[in-house]
């Protein structure tokens, strides 16, 4: 069933200038402005602190949708590693996208009986029963009447090498998530009996034909009808050719083309499209310009009528970083390639194949509602061990053009969003606080190997006066740092503040103070960058008291000043970043996640004092002298 090309929209062409330099986690490409992201589920081996209770350290395979007025976040879970037993879906619920529920476990796991399997080489499984391996590549779908179901694929791994998604597994299951967001019983919807297994095989759920609920079977019988659906499910299924229109293709994500025809793309750099939503499909064919290798790609329409694909930009399927958009006006020419997370947080619990990086993104599909607002909202696993989200505006933005003053008591939450770039761990937070007529930006973290970020792009100049307003609530341990940076992430100034109550240039790796601050004060840091001539000049004042957040600069008190050579050479400078930590633990191309040996990194599940602190003004703008 298959479409001859034609010689328009017939494939997918991404002309960028610049490609992912991998030794940097961000590929040392331009920030997306206002790309937020926060943690849903942060892994951790301790039951008691884990989210799900279970103390799973394989997480992964993430799906999303909007419905009734929430996000609904479904993922896959096991123990310690991808394949091996036991696994379980869950799904966590969110007003904002912000702040989220504790994930409820929807789709349990499950033995079945041994006999009817036959894997890929014909082999046997020794015993009566064996655990099922959850697996999918589609999980939402919203029906005509608004009826939303969920689904995943119980698959069999009789060892972690062999796949549950080649068609050797049980079955597909289903369940209706009703308004109030409880949960219909467990179905099958189709048996893999191409497989091996059929109902007669298999008796752990119900089929979805015997339900007493027929708006819940017409519900599935509309799912099973919807061939550009389906058509993700192959993978699992594919041994039965009858049903799927379009054999091949791993993790397809699809979206339609101003002239109606439908784009699909895979893994791997495969495309395919259909112009009678997934009857024929014209046949699979590499596009060379998407450089990535097995992580998935997620393309879709935006908002604002334009196109976006979001993948790791790398040949190097170890290591999924970074993880970039691109854009375009007709849905196969992509323009221009931008950093959507700024680092990765390492890989903290031994595991078998967990990839490094952030991947196996997936975004909110065509078939389902997405919220009324020029936003995107992606989903994906970073390690296979936590669960993030992230959002950004359209239409994407990858540098400021006018100059910057933000007052965080005038800033509203979509202005902040807009225009600030946060990166926000489940140990942490990142709010906005209006207090009378003050307001501050807040941000706090207690874990041991993540830090909360919040980053502000400016225009890119050669000489730059930048004041910014800060106030240290918290600080037991490490070092709040505060950077400025050129479009590739080279840091031209790296000012510390210490706990003892020290700020500090840092360059060399040295620390040469600069002043003693305290604890609690709102302090204004001055910053002048001369790019031509390699120099700095900060200036840090005392601005009013900690408890009214006063910030008159009639009331400045200087307190220090230091000036002295830049800590890289860079022509201009665009971006301002505060972070909680002076770095992060950084796992580099030579550390391999999927063969399960990294090891497990100390006191993971210890949280530490939290750090908190506040930004409370920036200002950036071109020449000023101190």
């Amino acid at each position: 069933m298959e479409q001859k090309r034609q010689p328009a929209e017939d494939n997918i062409r991404c002309h960028h200038d610049t490609f992912a330099d991998i030794r940097f986690q961000d590929g040392a490409l331009p920030h997306v402005m206002g790309a937020c992201s926060y943690q849903v589920v942060r892994a951790c081996r301790d039951p008691k602190l884990s989210q799900e209770g279970r103390g799973f350290t394989y997480n992964h395979a993430p799906m999303l949708v909007w419905w009734n007025g929430h996000f609904l976040y479904e993922y896959l879970g096991g123990e310690k590693s991808e394949h091996i037993p036991p696994t379980a879906v869950f799904l966590c619920i969110s007003k904002d996208g912000v702040h989220w529920n504790k994930p409820t476990e929807i789709f349990p796991s499950i033995e079945v009986p041994a006999v009817p399997y036959r894997g890929p080489s014909g082999e046997y499984v020794k015993g009566e029963r064996i655990p099922a391996i959850v697996h999918h590549r589609m999980g939402f779908y919203t029906t005509a009447a608004g009826r939303l179901l969920v689904s995943t694929f119980y698959g069999i791994s009789p060892e972690p090498h062999t796949n549950p998604n080649n068609g050797y597994g049980v079955g597909r299951v289903v369940r209706e998530i009703y308004s109030d967001f409880s949960l219909s019983d467990i179905c099958f919807i189709r048996y893999n009996e191409a497989g091996g297994y059929g109902r007669q095989q298999v008796n752990v759920f119900g089929w979805y034909e015997e339900s007493k609920d027929m708006g819940f079977v017409e519900a599935c019988r509309e799912l099973l009808g919807n061939r550009l659906v389906t058509q993700q499910w192959w993978e699992e299924e594919r041994l039965d050719e009858a049903f799927f229109t379009r054999p091949g293709g791993s993790a397809l994500s699809f979206y339609t083309l101003n002239s109606g025809r439908v784009m699909g793309v895979f893994k791997n750099s495969m495309t395919s499209w259909t112009d009678d939503k997934g009857e024929h499909w014209s046949p699979l064919e590499r596009s060379p310009s998407i450089i990535t290798s097995t992580g998935k790609v997620w393309g879709q329409r935006t908002p604002d009528q334009r196109f976006a694909l979001v993948y790791n930009p790398s040949p190097d399927g170890a290591h999924r970083w970074p993880l970039a958009v691109t854009t375009g006006d007709n849905g196969t020419d992509f323009y221009g390639l931008g950093a959507l997370l700024p680092e990765i947080s390492p890989c903290r619990y031994e595991g078998g194949m967990k990839n490094l990086g952030a991947q196996y993104v997936r975004g909110i599909a065509e078939c389902n509602k997405a919220p009324e607002e020029q936003a995107v909202w992606i989903a994906y696993s970073v390690n296979k061990e936590d669960l993030w989200i992230t959002r950004f505006p359209v239409s994407v933005k990858m540098t400021q053009e006018s100059a910057v003053c933000d007052d965080m008591s005038l800033m509203t939450e979509k202005q902040l969003r807009e225009t600030w770039n946060l990166y926000v761990p489940a140990w942490g937070g990142a709010e906005l606080i209006k207090h009378e007529n003050t307001g501050a930006l807040k941000l706090c973290d207690w874990d041991p190997y993540n830090r909360v970020r919040a980053e502000r792009l400016f225009q890119q100049l050669e000489k730059v006066r930048i004041k910014v307003r800060i106030q240290i609530s918290r600080l037991s341990r490490d070092k709040i740092t505060l950077l400025v940076q050129d479009q590739k992430g080279q840091n031209a100034l790296i000012l510390v503040l210490k706990p003892d109550g020290k700020a500090c240039i840092n360059a060399g790796g040295v620390d040469q103070p600069v002043c003693v601050y305290r604890m609690g004060q709102v302090l204004e840091v001055d910053i002048l960058i001369r790019c031509r001539d390699f120099t700095y000049t900060v200036r840090v004042s005392e601005a009013g008291d900690a408890a009214g957040l006063e910030m008159e600069s009639t009331r400045l008190n200087i307190i220090g000043e230091k000036s002295g050579l830049l800590g890289a050479c860079v022509k201009n400078v665009e971006r301002f970043v505060m972070t909680s930590k002076y770095n992060l633990p950084f796992q580099s191309l030579e550390v391999n996640g999927k063969a399960g040996n990294i090891g497990d990194l100390k006191d993971a599940d210890i949280p530490h004092e939290p750090i908190r602190f506040a930004i409370l003004f920036f200002q950036a703008e071109a020449g000023l002298e101190l």
